[in-house]
């Protein structure tokens, strides 16, 4: 039962890091450009940023979706989710703006960026209890597959939606 719950927790995790990499990589000029508004870097890092961002979430896809590095991956996760909950704040505090482009055209997951990584904090702080090894190539493969799969399901229905 924890392999399944640990699973299940990857798998959805992993998701939440897919959907945001995709949407990003899709629109990079508007990566860069939410980039400016938290003005923290010059806008010659701009660029390097965006890049370092999609990096990051597509490792934590990887991570998660094989389920290798265990507790190291949640440390990063949680590290990195941290991180972008307190530019999110400071970005409210300079400009008033509550939401943010993360997800890209998903809005659902735009809304509330800060509490939305609340919850995740808080699922992979749970899913640190339980434990996963990483299986054999074939199946990380087809996790990885299978997030994919979820996440453009996710985008169409969205597009639907609009």
């Amino acid at each position: 039962m924890d392999t399944v719950t640990s699973y299940l927790f990857d798998f959805l995790i992993s998701v939440m890091f897919f959907l945001p990499f995709y949407n990003k990589l899709s629109d990079i000029e508007s990566l860069k450009l939410e980039i400016a508004t938290f003005k923290l870097l010059p806008a010659s890092l701009h660029s390097v940023a965006a890049y370092v961002l999609l990096a990051i979430e597509f490792i934590l896809f990887i991570l998660f979706g094989t389920g290798m590095l265990d507790f190291w991956r949640e440390i990063l996760a949680i590290g990195v989710l941290i991180c972008f909950s307190f530019l999110t704040w400071r970005k409210k505090k300079l400009t008033g703006m509550n939401t943010c482009a993360c997800y890209g055209t998903l809005n659902f997951f735009n809304r509330f960026p800060i509490y939305r990584n609340i919850v995740l904090i808080f699922i992979i702080i749970i899913n640190i209890f339980f434990v996963r090894n990483a299986g054999d190539i074939y199946s990380m493969v087809n996790s990885l597959l299978s997030v994919m799969t979820v996440s453009f399901f996710i985008e169409i229905l969205q597009t639907i939606r609009k």
